[in-house]
């Protein structure tokens, strides 16, 4: 019941079926074994109570037949009411990580190929058009890869990040030596931390 009105309460984008409703809620109402805090119930009861032998071992009784008896049926159970089945018509399934960059960095290479060439078809953008070329070439290989191309690719990224561990400590000697001002150093500060937030994002 309160599953119920749960569910009562959410929009009409989230709530589930009622086939997958169903399910859940006989699955987890069979899964509700009596046990512990009945058992705690009955034994607290104090010993002047009239017929406390015949209630205790009615919970005995009443804790063994849904120890047993729901507990060895509960697959039986999930199979009837469909629970097993993988998700619903309305459940979509979620990209990885490595498969989410790949469609990005090909939707982006097809933006750079339309602003690579100019009206009279000349290419003006080579090198950017390579490197995005390269960049979704990388990325939808990593995506079917993953396993194999993993090594390399957290390497690759590591060695970024020690280039910009360098970078940063030559920043901090010549700003202490009084080579650059403050505004600059501000500025390539935020350059590196750009760059550092990409490397790290590339070990994700």
């Amino acid at each position: 019941m309160t599953e119920g009105i749960r569910v009562a309460f959410l929009s009409r984008g989230r709530r589930p079926g009622w086939r997958p409703f169903f399910s859940f809620v006989a699955i987890m109402g069979w899964c509700g074994m009596r046990g512990v805090v009945s058992l705690a119930i009955v034994l607290a009861l104090p010993a002047e109570m009239p017929n406390r032998d015949i209630m205790q071992i009615a919970t005995f009784v009443v804790i063994l037949v849904t120890v047993l008896g729901q507990g060895t049926t509960i697959g039986w159970v999930i199979r009837m009411t469909g629970g097993e089945r993988g998700p619903s018509r309305g459940q979509r399934h979620h990209l990885s990580v490595s498969q989410a960059r790949a469609l990005i960095a090909r939707s982006q290479e097809h933006a750079m190929r339309q602003l690579a060439f100019a009206p009279d078809g000349q290419i003006v953008h080579s090198r950017l058009l390579e490197q995005y070329a390269y960049r979704a070439e990388l990325a939808e290989r990593f995506s079917h890869e993953q396993q194999a191309l993993q090594g390399r690719k957290d390497a690759h990224y590591r060695a970024l990040l020690a280039t910009i561990d360098a970078g940063r400590a030559e920043l901090l000697r010549l700003h202490r030596s009084g080579e650059i001002h403050d505004a600059v150093l501000h500025q390539l500060e935020h350059e590196l931390d750009l760059q550092q937030m990409t490397a790290e994002g590339g070990l994700i």
